[in-house]
C-alpha cells in the first residue's frame, strides 16, 4: 500500500504517493524510453476507471504549454506512445534526467524534470507561444523576421540536408532528423571548433536585418548570452560560446538543432552522440 510524502518521497513499485495526487517515475535514459513510455504497473489502480484513450502532459509551474499523448494498452501494461517522442525532444529530455509524474485525474499529468545533477529544471518551453512568431519594433532594429510564404519550409529542408550530409552516420540522426517546428530552425552536426556560423541561408532570411550584437541560448541548464560576430554572408556564435558548450557538456559530433522561439532567443535542443 502507497504511503504519502512527508520529509522525503516513499517510493513502491515505482510508484509514489503524494499529499496533491498519486506519483510515479522515471528515468529517462539514452536509447530507453524514447518510443513509448510504460506506466508502472502498480499505478494501473489510478486510471483505470476513467477513459485512457489520450492523456495530457504539462509541466510544473507551466502556463498554457502541454502536450497530448495518445495512450495503448496491451495486455496488463499501460504506455504513453504518439506524442511522447515530441514531448521529449520539445524538452531536450534523453539523458538520464529523472521525471516525476503527478497525476492530476483525468488523465492529466503534472510532470517535474531534474536533471542528473539531480537539480530541479528551470522551465523552457513557456518560451514558444501557439502563435506564428512576430517580433515588435525596437529601437535597434528587429533582430530577425518570422520566414514568409515558403521560407520556413526552405529553412527546414536546408537543416535536413545538413543533417543527412554531416550526421546520418551518426546514432542520434533519427532523432534529431525527426524535429519539426512551426518555428525558425538550423541544425549544426559540432566539430572542434570555438565558433559556430550560423547558415548563410538562415542569415539571408532571418538575421540579415539584424542590427543586434548578441543572441540569448536556452536549455535546461539556463540561459546563456552569446556575442556575434559579423562575417562574410552570415554572423558567428562567437564570445560566450566556449562556455555554453562546455556547461551544456557538448562534444564533437554531438548534433544542436537552434530554435528561434522569440525575437532574439533560441532554444537550443542537444541530440548527443
Amino acid at each position: 500500500m502507497a504511503r504519502r510524502a512527508c520529509t522525503s518521497l516513499p517510493f513502491h513499485d515505482g510508484s509514489v504517493e503524494e499529499e496533491k495526487g498519486p506519483t510515479f517515475f522515471k528515468i529517462i535514459r539514452p536509447g530507453f524510453n524514447t518510443e513509448h513510455l510504460r506506466i508502472p504497473p502498480a499505478f494501473r489502480k489510478h486510471i483505470l476507471h476513467e477513459s485512457i484513450k489520450r492523456a495530457t502532459l504539462k509541466l510544473k509551474n507551466s502556463s498554457d504549454t502541454s502536450w497530448t499523448v495518445k495512450v495503448i494498452i496491451t495486455g496488463r501494461d499501460i504506455y504513453l506512445k504518439d506524442g511522447w517522442q515530441e514531448f521529449l525532444r520539445d524538452n531536450s529530455l534523453g539523458d538520464s534526467e529523472f521525471l516525476v509524474f503527478r497525476y492530476d485525474k483525468n488523465m492529466h499529468f503534472i510532470i517535474n524534470i531534474f536533471d542528473k545533477n539531480c537539480v530541479e529544471r528551470v522551465n523552457i518551453t513557456d518560451l514558444r507561444t501557439h502563435k506564428a512568431p512576430t517580433f515588435p519594433d525596437n529601437p535597434k532594429g528587429p533582430l530577425a523576421r518570422p520566414p514568409t510564404g515558403d521560407h520556413r519550409y526552405d529553412l527546414a529542408v536546408e537543416a535536413a540536408h545538413v543533417l543527412k550530409s554531416k550526421g546520418e552516420h551518426l546514432p542520434s540522426y533519427a532523432a534529431a532528423a525527426a524535429f519539426k517546428s512551426k518555428f525558425p530552425y538550423f541544425a549544426k552536426v559540432l566539430a572542434g571548433s570555438k565558433m559556430v556560423a550560423i547558415p548563410t541561408h538562415f542569415y539571408r532570411e532571418i538575421f540579415s536585418s539584424s542590427k543586434y550584437d548578441e543572441l540569448f541560448l536556452v536549455t535546461a541548464k539556463g540561459k546563456f548570452t552569446v556575442t556575434l560576430l559579423p562575417c562574410t554572408d552570415t554572423v558567428m556564435l562567437s564570445g560566450g560560446w566556449s562556455s555554453f558548450r562546455n556547461d551544456n557538456q557538448l562534444q564533437e559530433d554531438d548534433i544542436c538543432i537552434f530554435e528561434l522561439v522569440k525575437e532574439n532567443t533560441m532554444v537550443v535542443h542537444i541530440f548527443r552522440n
